[in-house]
């Protein structure tokens, strides 16, 4: 009978860890959802399944001395003996700083993120308007976020709401996607010529050759894109995407993901960078923000708040476009012509009544009604 009994309770702490994985999992699905979509932020994510202090006391734990056990622990499983006790002492290490955890999270987000970068870069390319208003409305019923965390609604906190409005609005006039697109392939046309003699084998394996498709600056642009961006990812109700969109490198960091289908190594090289300095603003951004919470909690959620207002001017659906009659890319490798191909600039226009305000509409109150749902979950009593 005790047999029995034993074999029982282990069959049900297995099954019962076997559905926290998968939890787990899907909440990871659900943060790289929110983080790959302007608008919804991770850090509200992270709220509403009330693991938002687990989160960043997992990421407070990742310091020098446990990378160090971290990695002595790999090189003990690698090179020497006994690997069953040094396998046990190492899942209980990842177990204890729950970083298991971490890694189920991390998973779940990852394949989010990469199953949604083909659909939205389809979706900016074919459809701006009208998936920049559903945008628009995520992000403006967000702005409720910041405001329902504020301790005290003092005046003098008007004056950081107005810094971070100017900040955004700033960032976002000084970049703009047009100049990018034109000079890259103004750069690209003077190289068109001699790229006329790749033949089928070296177009082949191009995708395994590095070609040139990115400059060493936007390697390091990358890099410093993915600290900024993550920074803005573990805060309540401002987004990483949105800050990527704010810094011209959306549009590039979801092509790269969607591109990894073909196992190009530049694509795999950019997100690396870009990874990179996800990982190092990650350990740097959690610190920091822990401790600006801590002694500037109102201040920061006003500055918050003027991040996204100021962000309203970037999403707005209506941009002038400017007709490329001749664009010069690069893929696998080989630079070709595509013609009259529309490109969105950062100029606001007031849209014309008809099908080009009705559509964007419809989704902008999508936008709306998804967001408000979020936020009636997450400060629900």
């Amino acid at each position: 009978m005790d047999g029995m009994s034993s074999s029982r309770s282990k069959s049900m702490r297995k099954n019962k860890e076997q559905s926290s994985s998968i939890k787990e999992l899907l909440m990871g699905f659900c943060l790289g959802t929110a983080n790959i979509i302007p608008g919804v932020s991770g850090g509200t994510f992270l709220l509403i399944f009330k693991i938002y202090e687990r989160v960043f006391s997992i990421l407070n734990n990742i310091n020098k001395a446990n990378i160090l056990f971290f990695l002595s622990c790999i090189i003990r499983l690698i090179f020497k003996s006994g690997k069953s006790s040094s396998l046990d002492t190492f899942v209980e290490f990842l177990r204890n700083n729950d970083f298991i955890f971490l890694f189920k999270l991390l998973v779940g987000a990852g394949v989010a993120i990469v199953f949604l970068s083909s659909l939205m870069k389809y979706l900016i390319i074919s459809h701006f308007s009208v998936t920049y208003a559903l945008f628009f409305g995520l992000i403006l019923i967000s702005i409720i976020i910041p405001v329902k965390m504020l301790k005290d609604k003092k005046a003098y906190l008007l004056f950081f709401v107005v810094l971070g409005a100017i900040c955004t609005i700033y960032v976002a006039y000084e970049v703009n996607p047009y100049e990018k697109v034109k000079k890259k392939s103004e750069f690209y046309a003077g190289k068109y010529l001699e790229n006329q003699a790749f033949d089928k084998e070296k177009k082949d394996a191009a995708a395994f050759l590095f070609t040139g498709k990115y400059t060493y600056d936007e390697y390091g642009y990358a890099l410093i894109c993915g600290a900024v961006a993550v920074s803005a990812m573990v805060l309540p109700g401002i987004s990483g995407s949105l800050v990527l969109i704010l810094m011209g490198e959306y549009f590039e960091v979801i092509s790269a993901i969607s591109g990894l289908k073909t196992l190009n190594w530049e694509n795999l090289a950019f997100l690396g960078c870009f990874g990179m300095g996800v990982i190092f603003g990650g350990l740097l951004f959690s610190r920091l923000i822990t401790a600006v919470l801590k002694r500037y909690y109102n201040a920061t959620m006003a500055f918050l708040m003027g991040l996204m207002v100021g962000s309203l001017y970037a999403l707005w659906p209506f941009k002038k476009s400017i007709i490329m009659a001749q664009q010069y890319i690069k893929k696998d490798g080989v630079i070709s012509i595509v013609r009259d191909m529309r490109i969105y600039t950062n100029i606001n226009e007031i849209p014309q009544m008809g099908s080009q305000l009705l559509f964007p509409l419809v989704f902008f109150i999508i936008g709306c009604i998804i967001m408000s749902f979020f936020v009636n979950k997450e400060f629900q009593k």
